[in-house]
């Protein structure tokens, strides 16, 4: 018995100095427990409530994925799904989108260098500028855009390498530490807008593209930019393409073309003002033609008037000549005579020796407007009276 309780009294001697020490340690571990288990309560909790919880804005679409593989997709209200790894979700923007290309020179007119020694003026380069080939073999710069917008979800993000974030840029791709470009829809669509650009300027002159017919060679991009788009088949419909600025022609040839739109100019002012010239003569035609029209009516009126009368006087003399021919006859040759005679000034009468009597008015009286002094008139008017 004494052995054993001399065994014992190291035991009971670290007990009393580490004993403390261990329950300290204990009542430690027991609260971290606790506390663990809590945590892993509330996290439980919350990945089975509000975890799962999420709302759709107006201008968003959102696809939910069942481990990876496509579920549905809501464009509106609040909605639950057990949250990851069970279920994600990929919002993708349903608002119009804008995308821009450009296919302008690298070096601006001011920068250009100078002429060579024998006035050669430099010439593009294919690795620094960009420019579209027209039908006739010359060469433009233009900047172009589109608006776009995502009309079904579900076939764009299932037919489209999309980047992890749809609404942010596209996927970098690098090959051996050497960035190559980037690959996502946006690339694919501002690729197809490009190609619609040069498809279309290739089959224009360019005298359609920069005055006549401009906004028909825009319209002609987007028609073919449209039906490129629908044929893939994407989920994403084309609104506008519009030119950004001006179309133009290479800084170096810049004043050949501006020298053309001065000569159109004057020759559109030329034409306008010969058209308002052919407006004024033909009101003047016009014009003399109704007086003249209106001139030969009232001759034509005229002229019936007086054959009309002629006639009369005419149906009259001939009943009269029928009823009576020699008095008829007398009284038209006195009528004659007279009318004959009164635009003679003087008269002489020969032949007037049978014994007739002759009266003759020798002295005429002066119309009213031409009459003379009435001392003037008195010696022509005792000389009428003579036989």
């Amino acid at each position: 018995m004494d052995y054993n309780k001399n065994n014992n009294a190291p035991d009971s001697e670290l007990y009393n100095q580490y004993g403390g020490g261990v329950r300290a340690f204990m009542k430690a571990g027991h609260w971290v427990f606790l506390a663990l288990v809590g945590l892993i309560f509330a996290m439980l909790v919350y990945f089975f409530t509000l975890g799962g919880y999420f709302a759709v804005s107006p201008q968003e679409a959102v696809i939910v994925l069942r481990f990876g593989k496509y579920e549905k997709t809501y464009t509106s209200d609040w909605h639950w799904f057990l949250p990851d790894p069970v279920t994600s979700k990929v919002v993708v923007p349903t608002s119009p989108q804008t995308l821009q290309v450009t296919f302008n020179a690298g070096v601006m007119p001011n920068e250009l260098p100078p002429p060579g020694p024998n006035g050669e003026l430099p010439g593009l380069q294919p690795n620094r500028d960009r420019y579209l080939l027209t039908a006739d073999a010359n060469i433009i710069h233009a900047s172009w855009s589109a608006r776009f917008q995502v009309s079904d979800p579900a076939l764009f993000y299932q037919t489209l390498r999309v980047p992890a974030d749809p609404a942010g840029p596209d996927e970098i791709v690098v090959d051996e530490g050497s960035e190559l470009g980037r690959r996502g829809p946006r690339t694919l669509l501002a690729r197809m807008l490009e190609s619609a650009v040069i498809t279309t300027t290739a089959a224009w002159k360019v005298d359609e593209i920069l005055y006549s017919r401009q906004t028909e060679y825009r319209e002609a991009v987007e028609r073919c930019y449209r039906k490129m788009i629908a044929d893939l088949n994407i989920g994403v419909v084309i609104e506008e393409v519009r030119i950004n600025g001006k179309v133009m022609t290479p800084a170096v040839t810049q004043a050949f073309f501006d020298a053309l739109t001065a000569a159109r100019t004057e020759q559109g002012t030329m034409i306008d003002k010969a058209r308002e010239y052919g407006v004024n003569i033909r009101a003047q035609a016009s014009e003399e033609s109704s007086r003249i029209v209106a001139a030969a009516e009232n001759y034509r009126t005229m002229v019936v008037a007086d054959v009309k009368a002629e006639s009369l006087y005419f149906e009259s003399f001939l009943k009269e000549y029928n009823e009576n021919p020699r008095t008829a006859l007398m009284s038209r040759y006195n009528a004659v005579l007279a009318e004959v005679l009164g635009g003679i000034d003087q008269k002489f009468v020969l032949g007037a020796g049978n014994g007739g009597k002759l009266w003759l008015k020798l002295s005429p009286e002066i119309p009213k407007a031409e009459a003379a002094a009435p001392e003037q008139t008195a010696p022509a008017q005792a000389q009428g009276g003579k036989k």
